[in-house]
């Protein structure tokens, strides 16, 4: 029960960034289990999850 609460952090392939570098995260949710992205700000990836994300709500 517990491990479905804690998310598992990914490392962007582009930047590399981490929690402790890091400067943005991407939150993804599906089938039980929650993923955190670290991010620089000029990460082309973050800039895709935004978008991405407008296009959902």
């Amino acid at each position: 029960m517990f491990d479905l609460l804690r998310p598992e952090t990914v490392m962007c392939p582009f930047c590399k960034a981490t929690a402790a570098d890091g400067a943005v995260r991407t939150l993804r949710t599906g089938a039980g289990s929650l993923s955190v992205t670290w991010h620089a700000l000029n990460c082309p990836h973050y800039a895709a999850d935004r978008i991405l994300a407008e296009k959902e709500g």
